[in-house]
C-alpha cells in the first residue's frame, strides 16, 4: 500500500466499524499546480485509489483549485496530461 498524506483524507465507517468510503483531496493554486511535489501526490493518490479499489473501499480523489478558469484549465491539463489512460481524480473548484 503506497504511502499517501493528502492535503484532506476522510473515512466512513459502518455502525460494526467497517470501512465503506474513503475521500482524499490535494489543495494547490495555481502557481504550485505543475510543481514535483503536486505531481507525485497525484501519482500516489492515483496508486492509493487503485489499490483501495482491489480491496473493495470506494474512494474519491479531487485535485482541489481555486474557481478561476486558468487553475481549473491548468488542473484539468496536468490531470490529463499525467493519466493518459484516465484516473479516477477529479478536478474539483472551490467557489
Amino acid at each position: 500500500m503506497p504511502t499517501f498524506r493528502p492535503d484532506i483524507f476522510a473515512q466512513k465507517r459502518s455502525k460494526a466499524g467497517n470501512l465503506v468510503r474513503e475521500i482524499a483531496v490535494e489543495a494547490e493554486i495555481p502557481s504550485t499546480l505543475f510543481n514535483e511535489h503536486t505531481t507525485e501526490q497525484l501519482l500516489i493518490m492515483d496508486e492509493y485509489i487503485q489499490h483501495q479499489r482491489a480491496r473493495r473501499i470506494s474512494v474519491d480523489g479531487y485535485l482541489l483549485v481555486p474557481h478561476t478558469k486558468t487553475a481549473v484549465a491548468l488542473a484539468r491539463s496536468l490531470v490529463t496530461s499525467l493519466f493518459a489512460r484516465g484516473t479516477a481524480i477529479r478536478v474539483l473548484d472551490l467557489r
